[in-house]
């Protein structure tokens, strides 16, 4: 099951030149001849092209069209290119493709892979050693490229805002202010544009909007070291700031709460609403012993009580890793197997046939492959479809007495086994899902191929499959979807971040709370 998960790594890199081909930067980065550097550009586009369905994707969905991206990158490739100039060029190349699990490996992947990765066996074809050039560009990168400034944008609903009030060179700005206007061009179309600088770019579909919530932070756009923008306050006054990449803001007000993935020190959280007979778990990564936590929890409740009317699952922030955590406690609560009948591609390319050791023999031989599915598909390149059903939740043979709706509470920010469990939801009727997609292309993914330039030796991972399941129109294949949908306004995305209340406690979730709200107007 582990190898369907989709762990999102968002990775933005880009580099700046230096003034001689043959002076070393400080960090001491290799130098390359103007053939090598054609060899590795090439070799990177083929890698990607023969790996990653998400291009193809993109191109006939997004109209994001990687081969042109990529043909205009290489020729900025010149006789007196620069390392960084190089290594530039490579970071566009790879933002082009648009996929979150497409990107180049940083220090703490880097560290993963030496210490995990290749003893294991996972990688066979990269040494430890051969690790060294990665590790320097990651210091480039990290040191003398991102943007030092934190603007802390928030988007919802459509729009860009910042969420605190702040100080900036002796004048305050207001929070929630609205964000229209970034180097003169109008914010929407401004990021839009910025498929080479920044990877993967969210797409709100209900808006069918493209957004970063950090995009500043590519030293790129700051023309002649300054990035100008343009806010919009409540009262309708405008507010423009001209600001560099490595200053700083001071925030007026406190910030209580983070809105995104939770972390290793965000604990499991239960409550039972007596009046409206509901059992609540906040539950912030998929660990199998939160699973069995939960079950007990539940278990006691139901036994105490027996009036349990609905269970509310709240995922919001989850980053994922077991499904058999969700499992440990849905299997006593849930009526009919939870299954999903499930199709995925991958390209018929040299590459891999190659890494997955197939050919077009044993594919028309194996009953789970085919070149044909009875679902649409992209128009190119040429794929080979695995056919599988797959039981996430068996129920129990002794279930629990609860017949009631289970209701998964989701924002943005949900990966892996949550997002997976998001999709159960989509497919059953007794699990309803509640709030926001994350916009980001999702479904059954497989481990990212990683490999390595030859000359270069930058490492970076590519994505190899796609998700067909129940589509009916290739846009479909996006996967992201969500049941009833909640979007957070921006003033309560302030509350919900500078409250002092526990906002998983049960009077929050019962007083402020949009999405336990529509629980209980659901179960209303």
């Amino acid at each position: 099951m582990k190898k369907f998960i989709s762990i999102i790594i968002i990775c933005l890199f880009v580099a700046c030149a230096t003034p001689k081909h043959h002076q070393k930067s400080k960090l001491d980065l290799p130098i390359f001849s103007y053939g090598q550097m054609l060899e590795d550009h090439d070799t990177l586009v083929s890698y990607i092209k023969q790996t990653s369905p998400i291009i193809y994707y993109n191109k006939e969905v997004r109209g994001i069209d990687f081969g042109k991206h990529a043909k205009n990158l290489r020729k900025q490739i010149k006789k007196n290119t620069t390392t960084v100039e190089f290594l530039k060029i490579v970071d566009k190349t790879i933002n082009s493709a648009q996929d979150g699990h497409t990107s180049r490996l940083g220090s703490k992947l880097l560290d993963i892979m030496k210490e995990n990765w290749i003893p294991t066996g996972f990688i066979t074809h990269i040494d430890s050693a051969s690790t060294e050039n990665s590790y320097k560009y990651a210091d480039y990168f990290k040191n003398e490229v991102y943007a030092k400034l934190d603007l802390n944008l928030i988007y919802t609903s459509g729009e860009y805002y910042n969420l605190l009030p702040f100080r900036y060179k002796g004048k305050e700005y207001p929070a929630s202010m609205k964000l229209i206007n970034c180097n003169g061009s109008e914010i929407h179309r401004y990021v839009n544009n910025l498929i080479e600088l920044a990877s993967p770019l969210r797409w709100d579909r209900t808006n069918n909007k493209v957004y970063e919530e950090t995009f500043y932070s590519h030293s790129d756009n700051y023309k002649n070291e300054i990035l100008k923008l343009t806010f919009i306050d409540k009262e309708n006054n405008t507010h423009k700031l001209n600001i560099s990449k490595n200053d700083s803001i001071e925030f007026l007000q406190e910030k209580n709460r983070k809105y995104g993935y939770n972390s290793d020190k965000d604990s499991l959280i239960t409550h039972y609403f007596d009046k409206q007979k509901i059992f609540y778990a906040k539950i912030p990564m998929m660990k199998e012993e939160l699973g069995d936590s939960i079950k007990q929890r539940l278990q006691s409740i139901i036994y105490k009580t027996n009036k349990v009317s609905a269970v509310v699952i709240d995922i919001r922030g989850n980053g994922g890793g077991s499904d058999y955590t969700y499992s440990k406690f849905m299997k006593s609560i849930v009526r009919d197997t939870l299954k999903l009948n499930i199709i995925v591609g991958r390209n018929f390319s040299p590459y891999i046939q190659k890494d997955f050791n197939i050919n077009r023999d044993s594919i028309e031989s194996r009953t789970s492959h085919s070149f044909k599915v009875d679902v649409p598909t992209l128009k190119e390149p040429e794929m080979y479809y695995i056919k599988q059903t797959y039981n996430f939740v068996i129920p129990d043979s002794v279930t629990l007495s609860f017949n009631g709706k289970i209701y998964i509470l989701q924002d943005r920010y949900i990966y892996s086994s949550a997002s997976n469990l998001s999709s159960l939801a989509k497919n059953s009727e007794q699990l309803i899902s509640i709030g926001q997609t994350p916009d980001l292309l999702g479904g059954l993914q497989t481990n990212p191929l990683v490999m390595m330039l030859p000359n270069s030796k930058l490492i970076f991972r590519v994505e190899p499959q796609i998700d067909f399941t129940n589509i009916k129109n290739v846009s479909d294949i996006f996967q992201n979807n969500v049941e009833y949908s909640v979007p957070y306004s921006i003033e309560h995305l302030h509350l919900r971040s500078t409250t002092k209340e526990d906002i998983y406690g049960k009077e929050f979730l019962l007083n402020y709370d949009p999405m336990f709200k529509k629980v209980l107007e659901l179960e209303n």
